[in-house]
């Protein structure tokens, strides 16, 4: 669950999940705890502590934004960190972001370009009206083909990597685990 923050004070005393590896901080994949928070005309400092190893540390962004790209509150790797690896934590970043090109936009616009230009090159070589209105057809037909194949397949890999994390996550449960398939 995203939260939006209005203010960099709302931030304070909360977990999140350090999404983004900034220079000379902590990694991404890293839960961490907003100890305090600090607006200036600077910027925004922010002082943390790792949770899995108590270290403090302090990072200052030039604005509310730029924190919100370095970390974001998430509730369910807060709470479960100690049964997810490192690994397991950056699949799920990856996985979470449900943007267009986080989904599969570029292999689709790719995909499309490539069956454009096989239209364009086969209507460039044939001058027959009814053979472009094919070949248009089948372009378009094509494209549709195109992007549901590439976005079931990262619909798939995303279902797949939740399953895993939710099955690492139930196997340590004390009343036995829930396996999902």
């Amino acid at each position: 669950m995203r939260i939006l923050l209005n203010s960099i004070d709302d931030a304070v005393d909360r977990k999140y999940l350090v999404a983004k590896t900034i220079k000379g901080q902590v990694e991404a994949g890293t839960v961490i705890h907003i100890m305090g928070a600090q607006q200036e005309p600077s910027g925004i400092t922010v002082n943390y502590r790792v949770t899995s190893t108590g270290e403090d540390h302090s990072a200052k962004f030039a604005d509310l934004k730029e924190f919100c790209k370095w970390a974001s509150a998430d509730n369910f790797v807060a709470r479960y960190q100690e049964n997810l690896t490192t690994k397991d934590i950056r699949d799920y970043i990856k996985v979470r972001d449900t943007s267009f090109f986080a989904t599969g936009g570029i292999p689709v616009i790719i995909a499309i370009l490539i069956v454009w230009g096989i239209v364009l090159v086969g209507i460039l070589f044939d001058t027959e009206l009814l053979a472009i209105w094919q070949l248009i057809v089948g372009g378009v037909c094509l494209s549709v083909m195109v992007y549901f194949l590439i976005t079931t397949l990262y619909k798939r890999r995303r279902t797949k990597v939740m399953t895993q994390i939710y099955n690492k996550v139930s196997a340590n449960w004390e009343g036995g685990g829930v396996v999902l398939r």
